[in-house]
This record gives C-alpha cells, sequence and structure tokens, in this order.
C-alpha cells in the first residue's frame, strides 16, 4: 500500500491564507483549529544585500489529506485551493522524484490524530453559532482581463481604473 503525502515548493508561498481557509470549511472546523497553517520565518538580513523572508504551509495534526475527497479521486482541498500552485498531493514515491527537481521544497506525511488535535468543538452543520462567509456574485466588466466586480455595477462604470 503506498503512502501519500504532500509536497511544498514552499519558494513562491505568498501566504495567501488559500489553504488555511479552505481547509476550515471544508471540515468546518471552529476558530483557532485548521489541517494547515502557513508559518513565517523572517524578514532577516542574509548579508547587505538579500533578505529572507519565507513562508511555509504546513499540515497540522488535523489533516488527513482529506481523506473523504482523495477516496473519489479528488485532490485535497488544500492543494485544489493553492493559488500559487505550490502545494502537490501523491505517493511519496513520486513525490520524491520531484523534490530533487529544485531547492526549497519539503515534503511531509501528515501523521493524522485527531483525538489529540481535535479536542472538543462542535461541527459546524451542527453549530448554534450560524455566522458563515458572506457570498457576492461577481461578474467580468470587460474593462480589464484580470478584474471584476460586483455584479450589480454596470459595465464600464470602472473604466477609469481599465488597463
Amino acid at each position: 500500500m503506498a503512502t501519500y503525502g504532500l509536497l511544498i515548493d514552499y519558494e513562491y508561498c505568498t501566504n495567501c491564507g488559500s489553504c488555511q481557509v479552505s481547509c476550515k470549511e471544508e471540515h468546518g472546523y471552529p476558530v483557532g483549529k485548521t489541517g494547515i497553517a502557513v508559518h513565517a520565518d523572517g524578514p532577516w538580513y542574509i548579508d547587505d544585500d538579500n533578505i529572507n523572508f519565507n513562508y511555509f504551509p504546513l499540515p497540522t495534526d488535523l489533516c488527513d489529506l482529506c481523506k473523504d475527497r482523495t477516496e473519489r479521486g479528488r485532490e485535497p482541498i488544500c492543494v485544489h485551493h493553492c493559488l500559487a500552485n505550490i502545494l502537490y498531493y501523491g505517493t511519496v514515491e513520486e513525490l520524491s522524484k520531484k523534490l530533487e527537481e529544485k531547492p526549497k521544497q519539503m515534503l511531509i506525511v501528515p501523521q493524522y490524530m485527531p483525538r489529540v488535535a481535535r479536542g472538543e468543538f462542535v461541527h459546524q452543520e451542527n453549530a448554534t453559532d450560524l455566522h458563515k462567509a458572506a457570498a457576492m456574485d461577481v461578474k467580468g466588466t470587460g474593462a480589464s482581463t484580470f478584474g471584476a466586480h460586483r455584479a450589480d455595477a454596470k459595465v464600464g462604470e470602472y473604466e477609469e481604473d481599465a488597463v
């Protein structure tokens, strides 16, 4: 039986938080608990011309590599939502080959420990606190190829911002 893990190319992590947010939403974790957390190292000077500043997305003891998703042939939610495309899921054998391609990567095999890590919390579906993320419909304005505005905005209303 193959062992699965995550390969993290931390050289390009921007600390956007999409891995953390998507994990919390997927599993319904409460405030302060997540299956992956981004940690910072720096900034500090390497020498007069170079500064070190790295972000490290690290699975916590709550990470089970999204067992429900991966059993259906899907990738873990953090990999799916990574905006910098720096998280990779696969067998340790596959990922170790990719690890050899460049520095500033790490291969992690999470050790899921729910009884130790989870403690007491109420799952989101059963929670009495009904705070949820606010949804907002957006549509492209045609004013730029990378922007979107509220769906109720008029097309052309933001032309002064067009690129």
